[in-house]
């Protein structure tokens, strides 16, 4: 009888496994039009250009939300940017695009859009 509840807990717990919805799609979290990561080296991300980035998303008509994701411990996060449109979520990703340096010394920022684009910093070689 034991044998039987377990294998029967076991079932159940990999029906709800399976019927969990995916999170992110070509590593974009879903509700995500545009995704901003910002790394760090081991000292901290790049205040200064996650600061304009904030203020930037604030004063942008095109984002419906804006949600920050904590995962590190020296303040390194993702910005998960929804467009009012999908129809800007292109150019909003082009924007943010523009204000990320080639090269970076601090910390490695990168963005992800549609269509499967992507840039990152180069870091410290």
């Amino acid at each position: 009888m034991i044998r039987l509840a377990a294998l029967l807990a076991l079932s159940l717990s990999a029906c709800a496994a399976a019927s969990t919805p995916a999170t992110s799609v070509g590593g974009v979290a879903l509700g995500c039009d545009v995704k901003i990561r910002f790394g760090s080296y081991g000292a901290g991300i790049d205040r200064p250009l996650s600061e304009t980035v904030a203020d930037m998303v604030k004063a942008d008509r095109d984002v419906a939300r804006s949600e920050r994701k904590p995962w590190g411990r020296e303040g390194e996060y993702d910005l998960c940017l929804t467009a009012k449109s999908k129809l800007n979520a292109a150019g909003m990703y082009e924007r943010y695009r523009a204000m990320l340096p080639p090269k970076s010394l601090q910390a490695p920022t990168s963005i992800e859009g549609p269509d499967g684009k992507r840039f990152e910093t180069i870091g410290p070689m």
